[in-house]
């Protein structure tokens, strides 16, 4: 009965996925065109993107794009849209996976499920050309890698642990050090493995293959990512993954609002800077991050020099005024899970370009209704989930069972707040992919809940 109840709700988020798509696609613009003009160099034969030599982008979305454009061409659009689609519902099994198997309750699926059904904002981007969709199923795949790891500690697990982590960093490298609270999870298991009787004298032997899985795991990362740093080497000197943190930076530390709002440090990379910027007259316009870094690149500086200089400046400015830079960090690594969902792609054949991609549009009153009167556009209702999802971490720390991976979700979940709350200004473009791991940290949450009133009534009986 459980199996079907779970079942009809995978259903149900399917229907209500392709409900949403059945708006129309988003345009292509911005990020989306940027997206759409490296899959065509990937389709004319331009594997790596050598024709634009840019380094704040990584391969994995224009190979996606790449791959469908080529199956599908003037209906691509439609494809993305059900491909991500299906992504999408796929990252809500997943999590409803990991929860049944942190628990070991399967009406954790369930609940996993039933608490992401009312969502919307997120699904609406499964209709854009944008990378959330993909990264965020990616994400999952990777974190059920680890979990089925940590049960069985097998080298094909290990290997594919390694797999799915460099897939998902050359979709967003925003995971680079998503590694430290795996190993966490593993130092968990392990000491609690050596206090058990029927592990204590074996306990150093797991120890060993599970560091010769971690470099196993290490190294199939790296071949996998060996292409784009190839790449990187032969267009910049230099073999890295991407260059973007300068940029980051920037917006952090010299814009207003959310921004620090710091003014320029007295500094030899800001001189060199300001000497740049004036050669090409773009002096009064500073603050602005983009046009800074066009401007270093008619300067003379490569896409990486220029944002390596952009770095530097940002972080002379935050050691030389450290107060107003760490206050306005630790208020946007809070504000992450707080910010309103109010911006979402648009929809529709007159939303924007297409580039004659086939497109569509049926409006369905009732998904209108749910996407203008979405709860995630409120402030209040985002900070009582985060109250919600800090008592279901609780919940999965208090059982013994599950404790070990309530601490290891707790740290992914402040990794990504933190790192994009040190980095960028707070939007629910970033925080959408967390929304699996919320459903699955209050969907294990309720079932252990309910776990403990059956045990109490049976004991009580």
């Amino acid at each position: 009965m459980r199996s079907l109840l779970v079942g009809l709700l995978l259903v149900a988020l399917a229907i209500k996925s392709a409900a949403i798509v059945a708006r129309g696609p988003a345009p292509l613009e911005r990020d989306a065109f940027g997206y759409w003009r490296l899959s065509t160099l990937v389709i004319e034969g331009d594997l790596l993107m050598l024709g634009e030599q840019i380094a704040y982008r990584t391969p994995g979305y224009p190979w996606f794009l790449a791959l469908i454009r080529a199956a599908f061409d003037r209906h691509a659009l439609l494809a993305v849209s059900v491909i991500q689609s299906v992504l999408a519902v796929m990252s809500l099994a997943i999590a409803a996976s990991i929860a049944r198997r942190i628990t070991r309750l399967p009406s954790a699926s369930f609940w996993t499920l039933a608490v992401s059904l009312p969502a919307v904002a997120a699904w609406t981007y499964n209709a854009a050309t944008l990378s959330e969709s993909l990264f965020t199923f990616l994400l999952m795949l990777h974190l059920q890698a680890v979990v089925a790891y940590s049960e069985s500690s097998s080298t094909g697990r290990a290997v594919w642990t390694g797999a799915t982590f460099s897939i998902a960093l050359l979709t967003r490298p925003v995971i680079l050090l998503l590694w430290v609270p795996h190993l966490l999870l593993l130092a968990q298991l392990h000491w609690r493995d050596r206090r058990s009787t029927m592990m204590i004298n074996s306990a150093r032997l797991p120890a060993q293959r599970r560091l010769i899985h971690v470099a196993l795991a290490a190294m199939v990362s790296l071949v996998m990512c060996g292409p784009w740093l190839f790449r990187n080497d032969l267009l910049f000197g230099m073999p890295f993954l991407t260059e973007f943190l300068g940029r980051n930076m920037w917006v952090v530390a010299f814009q207003g609002e959310s921004g620090a709002g710091l003014s320029l440090p007295d500094s030899p990379a800001s001189e060199q800077l300001q000497l740049r910027l004036n050669r090409v007259g773009e002096i009064d316009q500073w603050q602005a991050t983009w046009g800074v870094s066009n401007a270093l690149v008619r300067s003379g500086l490569s896409d990486p020099d220029a944002d390596q200089l952009m770095k530097e400046v940002a972080v002379d400015a935050a050691r030389s005024q450290p107060k107003p830079f760490l206050f306005q960090a630790f208020r946007r690594t809070i504000n992450f899970w707080r910010c309103a969902a109010t911006e979402l792609p648009e929809q529709g054949a007159a939303a924007g370009n297409m580039y004659g991609q086939v497109t569509w549009n049926r409006h369905l009153p009732l998904i209108e209704w749910a996407i203008e009167n979405r709860c995630s556009q409120s402030v209040l209702f985002n900070t009582i989930l985060l109250f919600v999802m800090l008592a279901g971490l609780l919940v999965l720390w208090i059982s013994p069972l599950s404790r070990p991976y309530g601490i290891w979700l707790t740290a992914v979940l402040a990794y990504f707040s933190v790192v994009t709350g040190v980095l960028e200004i707070p939007a629910y473009r970033y925080r959408m992919v967390m929304e699996p791991l919320v459903a699955l940290v209050i969907g294990a949450a309720v079932s252990v809940l309910l776990s403990w009133r059956r045990k109490e009534a049976k004991l009580a009986r």
